[in-house]
């Protein structure tokens, strides 16, 4: 089975504030749609064949200090048929990322 991994460069405000990362994974697959999505932002249902845990991958490409990502996350409604009415997060990637290559590997 392969794997993704995503380069991609988180641009700052100045040429020197740049800097490259690399998510490989469930994590590369979140940042890939991430970028991809833009100021539309994802969910999981959105992406739902691979993203049951779309929070956590969220989190770690927030907090870990490979990544600190900027993402927002809001809160939208929803109604599922048979459930009742609920409530479901859509994540938006606020810094500016650039990706450079996205490719599986062996």
């Amino acid at each position: 089975m392969s794997k993704l991994i995503v380069r991609a460069v988180v641009e700052g405000l100045t040429l020197f504030d740049h800097r490259e990362i690399e998510a490989t994974g469930r994590y590369g697959q979140t940042l890939k749609a991430l970028i991809e999505a833009g100021d539309k932002g994802v969910t999981a249902l959105e992406i739902s064949s691979w993203a049951l845990r779309l929070s956590h991958y969220v989190d770690i490409l927030r907090k870990d200090e490979r990544y600190r990502l900027h993402i927002e996350t809001q809160l939208e409604e929803h109604e599922v048929e048979g459930m009742g009415a609920g409530r479901h997060a859509r994540y938006f990637l606020r810094d500016r990322v650039r990706l450079v290559d996205g490719r599986e590997a062996a």
